[in-house]
């Protein structure tokens, strides 16, 4: 019974392991209908219980889709990066991770995001990001309006031009614990914070027009320093930064 079983799992194993390389080809896009359960089993000469259990595990993943019903199936999900992001920004967040790291995984991450954005950035995106940075801008000159995390939108929007999805997952999964580590400023610090960073944000932005990835990643590089620097001040001796 117990060999069965193991047997029925690597079987599940390997329609799941088939089913992502096929993905990962191309070979499978999103909306495609898989096979029947009875259809797909005949093909691997296995049950229909291993390819359940193997279109569970996708489901799970959300590589699947399962519709019930006359028309309904086992399809091709959509790529949808959310869960791995909100993993990841739980993780950081429940280990606490201290300004020093934040400021290491700034450091690393965002300036060559900047560059890859100056040389990757297709129209569509510069005038996403020109609009973002605007809206960032408009707010700021309203000292005494509400406060928004727009700095966060903006970086968010510079990785997106970069278009490299690991890159970008790991970029909106900082963007929140900056936000989160924002958050304990007082409002007249983040006024101030966020007029500073409207500056450097169009330098960025005009480098990123420009295509000059040298000097994206330049000023990206002195803009982390700063920011990271005022606040860790900020939170040390909140009424002088």
């Amino acid at each position: 019974m117990l060999a069965s079983v193991d047997r029925q799992g690597r079987v599940s194993e390997t329609i799941v392991r088939r089913i992502k390389k096929q993905i990962s080809e191309g070979r499978l896009l999103a909306g495609h209908k898989l096979p029947a359960e009875r259809e797909m089993a005949r093909q691997f000469k296995t049950s229909r219980v291993s390819v359940r259990e193997a279109y569970r595990s996708l489901e799970e993943l959300g590589v699947l889709r399962i519709r019930r019903g006359a028309d309904g199936g086992a399809f091709i999900a959509e790529v949808d990066h959310e869960p791995v992001l909100r993993s990841l920004s739980l993780v950081l967040g429940l280990a606490k991770t201290s300004h020093k790291e934040l400021t290491e995984a700034r450091m690393l991450i965002e300036p060559p995001i900047a560059r890859l954005a100056a040389l990757r950035a297709r129209k569509e995106d510069i005038a996403r990001l020109e609009r973002v940075l605007m809206q960032e801008e408009e707010e700021a000159a309203l000292r005494n309006g509400p406060f928004r995390p727009t700095g966060s939108q903006f970086h968010r929007s510079v990785a997106a031009c970069a278009r490299n999805l690991p890159l970008i997952v790991l970029m909106n999964a900082l963007a929140d614990v900056t936000a989160r580590a924002a958050s304990a400023l007082d409002v007249s610090a983040r006024a101030r914070h966020r007029l500073r960073n409207c500056h450097y944000h169009r330098l960025v932005f005009e480098a990123i027009r420009q295509r000059d990835g040298d000097a994206a990643y330049a000023i990206m590089a002195e803009h982390v320093g700063d920011i990271q620097g005022r606040v860790h001040r900020s939170l040390k001796h909140p009424k002088t930064a």
